[in-house]
Parts: C-alpha cells; sequence; structure tokens
C-alpha cells in the first residue's frame, strides 16, 4: 500500500463514527455521587449503570433533565430530577434509609 492510500484510510477512519458511542464527549455533564450505602445500584432514566463504588470519577449525562435513582435491597430507594447543562461538572448527595425489620 502506497503512502497515499495510507494517509486516505487514516483520514476515513478518523472522520467516522467513534469506536465507543457510550465514551462521553465534550458536551456531556459529569455528576458526581456520594450516599451514605456505597453498594447501592446507580440507575439514570430508569437505565441500570453501575454499583456506586464503580462510579469513582462520576457519570457522564448529556445535557437536559434526568432521573438519577440509587437502589439497594436493605435501604428505601433514593432519587431527585437533576438538570444538567452541557459539560457541568457537579456532585449530589443521595442518602437512603434503611428498611424497618
Amino acid at each position: 500500500m502506497n503512502r497515499l492510500a495510507v494517509i486516505s484510510v487514516l483520514a476515513f477512519a478518523a472522520c467516522g463514527p467513534k469506536l465507543d458511542p457510550n465514551a462521553p464527549s465534550a458536551d456531556d455533564a459529569i455528576v458526581k455521587l456520594t450516599s451514605n450505602v456505597r453498594d447501592a445500584q446507580v440507575y439514570v432514566d430508569g437505565r441500570f449503570i453501575a454499583p456506586l463504588v464503580a462510579l469513582r470519577g462520576g457519570i457522564a449525562i448529556t445535557p437536559g433533565v434526568h432521573r438519577v435513582e440509587l437502589r439497594h435491597d436493605e435501604y428505601f430507594s433514593s432519587y431527585l430530577e437533576l438538570t444538567v447543562t452541557r459539560a457541568q461538572r457537579t456532585t449530589v448527595a443521595l442518602q437512603m434509609a434503611p428498611l424497618l425489620p
């Protein structure tokens, strides 16, 4: 393959779709969550994201209104409606109350 062909292929690949469609973009807001229940499960807009302990850097979400929820079998769920703007960085604390025996 000659040099011009290699450069053309690389240029075309750079203009194509993102390799990871779930990778954060510069427009995404980053929301860092804290809670009294470190092993709670994090949901955004009803979709499971990950356990809270796995999200050290926060969650990248698109600008707009989102429902952020924490769930755990031994605690009442906790949620909030959160409005974020382009490239916003914020920290949110959600406390969870234990279920009664």
